[in-house]
């Protein structure tokens, strides 16, 4: 952790029931909301205006891909795992090679790479 500050999670899923699911295993787990976005452009704009330290990312985010978003996030050296219904070696690369969870998730599953971002 940040010594006292709050791990501040960005949230990019383009489902509102997932999204919601997401943020609160996030608080449950201790952390904040840094933002959420349903889109690669807010994601991509969050990311510009607002401090991140970890993020979900949804592969496909309305019918386009988040590898954008990903190669993004590589750049600033920001930990993140991908969510997607897609097996993850269907997915373009940056995404096939990046930390990745299957929907539908296992809760468990999902706490514990919650938590692996704050680290």
């Amino acid at each position: 952790m940040k010594g006292n500050e709050q791990i501040r999670i960005l949230v990019v899923e383009d489902e509102p029931a997932i999204a919601a699911d997401l943020c609160f295993v996030v608080e449950e787990v201790g952390y904040e909301i840094g933002g959420t976005a349903s889109s690669v452009d807010e994601a991509l704009k969050l990311l510009e205006d607002a401090d991140i330290d970890g993020v979900i990312l949804d592969a496909n985010l309305r019918g386009a891909s988040s590898a954008s978003i990903a190669d993004a996030l590589k750049a600033r050296n920001l930990p993140f795992f991908v969510l997607s219904g897609y097996l993850q070696r269907q997915l373009p690369e940056p995404l096939c090679g990046a930390p990745f969870l299957a929907k539908p998730y296992d809760q468990d599953e999902l706490t514990s790479r919650i938590r692996d971002l704050g680290r």
